[in-house]
């Protein structure tokens, strides 16, 4: 951690010991609700439950001194107003916890926001960065048919620049549902990792490769509209993708058994990701969980923690361009 860093350490040790607080002041404020919730059962009772504990022999005397504990003589009003007292108080607690945790997320934004690009540029060039969510720019997903233009999408953590002197982008997105008009009975979360890589081929047509059994499908009767489901001449290829494109011909040229060899070899690193090949790049979408992922809270910020959160988000990047350029 250098002295710059000190500042944001800072921030998020008063932010943990405001979240830590008011975790503590919810489960209290639960704890009192239930307490009340029994007075309010026993309000209407407390004679009858009084009778039963003096009536107890003395074998059985601890549940005796149970019932007069529980049995405090709270009448009815005096327990609706402590549980409306305290609902009051946890649905506050509630909101400055949330609050408190945006705060905490806008911080560690901002912090790599500020020194993310002293890492990065140790590995790219020409680059821009954003940590911030937003909706997304340019949806590749809706311009090929994939995605209502109704439906957007929001990504984070993005990056585009040069990396071994090709164009590359990286951006972790959600969205919520892959669907055409005549698709909407069922929708299908996209969700991962989706990188850009800018090949030396010039070619119009769009082809798509969904892995088979992956949760981020594309393969629907939108799809179908605008596609033709293909076999590839690649045996391993065809048994690890639906392949799906507007040009056969075009289909045939760019998936060569050396593209398709290449692809493979990716299979075991990353089991579940989907291709989409259009206007001379290759879109991979990797699913994975690590959308906006939270920071472990007692790792401190420092530029080790930058280079092991670049390695997690840009990593796959990498190593699908250096497959491809090799």
């Amino acid at each position: 951690m250098t002295r710059r860093m000190v500042l944001f350490e800072v921030g998020k040790a008063v932010l943990l010991l405001i979240e830590l607080a008011l975790v503590a002041f919810v489960g209290y404020t639960v704890v009192m609700l239930m307490w009340f919730a029994i007075q309010y059962v026993l309000s209407g009772n407390q004679e009858l439950l009084t009778q039963i504990a003096d009536g107890l022999p003395d074998r059985v005397a601890f549940a005796g001194k149970y019932i007069r504990f529980v049995n405090t003589g709270m009448t009815e009003q005096e327990a609706t107003s402590q549980l409306i007292c305290h609902g009051i108080a946890m649905a506050a607690g509630i909101g400055l916890l949330t609050i408190a945790r945006l705060c905490m997320r806008r911080l560690e934004r901002e912090f790599k926001q500020r020194y993310m690009p002293e890492v990065l540029e140790q590995t790219f060039s020409d680059f821009t960065y954003e940590a911030k969510r937003r909706s997304a720019v340019e949806e590749i997903l809706c311009d090929v048919g994939l995605l209502s233009t109704v439906e957007r999408y929001y990504t984070a953590n993005r990056l585009e620049g040069l990396y071994r002197d090709c164009w590359v982008a990286a951006q972790e997105i959600i969205c919520g549902g892959v669907y055409a008009d005549d698709y909407t009975s069922h929708k299908v979360k996209v969700r991962g990792q989706w990188l850009t890589i800018r090949l030396n081929t010039d070619f119009d047509s769009v082809i798509i490769l969904e892995s088979r059994g992956t949760k981020n499908r594309f393969s629907h009767r939108g799809l179908a509209k605008q596609t033709v489901e293909l076999q590839p001449d690649h045996e391993g290829l065809a048994q690890q993708f639906r392949c799906f494109a507007d040009s056969p011909d075009e289909f045939r040229n760019l998936l060569t058994v050396e593209m398709a060899e290449k692809l493979l070899s990716m299979t075991d690193r990353y089991p579940d990701f989907c291709v989409i090949f259009r206007k001379g790049c290759i879109h991979i979408l990797i699913r994975r969980r690590s959308f906006n992922r939270r920071w472990e809270p007692l790792c401190p910020f420092c530029f080790p923690q930058l280079r092991r959160e670049v390695h997690r988000l840009y990593g796959p990047l990498m190593d699908f361009t250096d497959m491809l350029l090799e």
